[in-house]
């Protein structure tokens, strides 16, 4: 590395001794990486304007997107791995008053009021129409609707939870109603033991994701739940500033959204972010991986049990009970499996997309079309 601005960017120089030199490799000497902005100025600046070779992480419209690229300065690439984009419900109270208990687990003893409750989960889910949130966010080149946190490869992927996959706002509502959950006082918004069921729903700042979060809060007001919509900068709510309440990590809201995924084939290290020793807390600066506080015994031990297995249709079998606990107990809900989509100049060539490993990864045999 020789430069790094905080926030801006960063300059790399080739190694003069890489292994590669006496080949020709890497073509390119220097690379800049540009940060700040958002995703349609950086397909824009491949796309239309010339002014960038590459343009990373392309969560936009389908239209505009579309729009873009038959502008014809560049070309739209997509690869799947395990990228899914899911609602995180949290497990544990967000309420402001509780202080210094505010998003605690606290050894179970500040549960939420209603999202620790699967009925109210599941009926949040099956309110959900996924394809339309493929249609209008993400288009075949980048989304597919699923029901699992693990969506590949086939021999991983359950179809235990397929349910999801259809909306059904009336089956929603009437699991809402046989367990008692409902609108006793007439102003639209259900009660469970008392509490109305009103949710702060956060993500990041990106015109997919706030269309997401509007047709969501739409479909949710239908079944009796009330939504009050935030987003905030991807440079925040991604961030790990244990002064910012505003952390994912942190988690102080009713639900959030967002996508991570494997650095990997294999399920083991990814699926182990939800084992109860990955919860965030203050003591930990908010940092563990289990961000919606998830908890279950049962899940802990086949974990484990995952850890200490190497045959390989074993492991499958345990990589489909550990999504099948996580996705039943409604802490998570997915959403749609998710390309990772972006965009290089027409003359740069080399560009092989892989969703399993940095899209750099064979970054020494770019080059630019003489």
């Amino acid at each position: 590395m020789a430069e790094f601005h905080s926030n801006e960017s960063v300059r790399y120089q080739f190694n003069p001794q890489y292994r590669g030199i006496a080949t020709g490799q890497p073509y390119f000497r220097e690379v800049v990486l540009q940060g700040g902005g958002d995703a349609v100025a950086a397909a824009r600046s491949v796309l239309e304007l010339n002014e960038a070779d590459y343009a990373w992480n392309l969560q936009i419209e389908p239209e505009i997107l579309n729009s873009l690229e038959a502008g014809g300065g560049g070309t739209v690439v997509s690869a799947f791995a395990t990228s899914v984009e899911r609602l995180l419900l949290n497990q544990t109270n967000p309420d402001p008053s509780l202080g210094d208990l505010r998003s605690e687990y606290a050894d179970g003893t500040n549960p939420h009021p209603f999202l620790t409750d699967p009925v109210v989960g599941r009926a949040l889910s099956l309110a959900i129409d996924r394809s339309e949130l493929v249609r209008i966010g993400y288009g075949d080149l980048a989304g597919r609707p699923t029901c699992n946190v693990w969506p590949a490869p086939p021999e991983q992927v359950s179809t235990n939870n397929d349910e999801c996959l259809a909306q059904d706002i009336e089956l929603a509502a009437q699991i809402l109603d046989d367990a008692g959950i409902v609108d006793s006082d007439g102003d639209g918004v259900r009660e469970r033991e008392g509490v109305p069921l009103r949710v702060l729903f956060q993500t990041s700042t990106n015109s997919v994701r706030q269309a997401t979060q509007e047709h969501i809060k739409r479909w949710w007001a239908e079944i009796g739940v009330e939504t009050e919509l935030k987003h905030i900068s991807g440079s925040v709510f991604f961030g790990d500033d244990p002064n910012s309440p505003d952390t994912a990590g942190k988690f102080f809201a009713d639900v959030q959204m967002y996508t991570n995924s494997s650095s990997g084939p294999d399920p083991e290290s990814y699926l182990g972010a939800w084992v109860t020793a990955e919860m965030p807390r203050a003591a930990n600066s908010f940092l563990g991986r289990n961000v919606q506080r998830f908890q279950s015994d049962e899940f802990d031990r086949l974990h484990g049990e995952l850890r200490n297995t190497v045959d390989q249709d074993k492991r499958n079998q345990l990589t489909i009970e550990l999504n099948d606990l996580l996705v039943g107990s409604y802490s998570i809900i997915p959403l749609i499996y998710r390309g990772l989509a972006s965009a290089h100049a027409k003359d740069i060539e080399g560009v092989w997309m892989n969703a399993w490993d940095s899209e750099l990864w064979n970054f020494e045999t770019w080059r630019r079309q003489e």
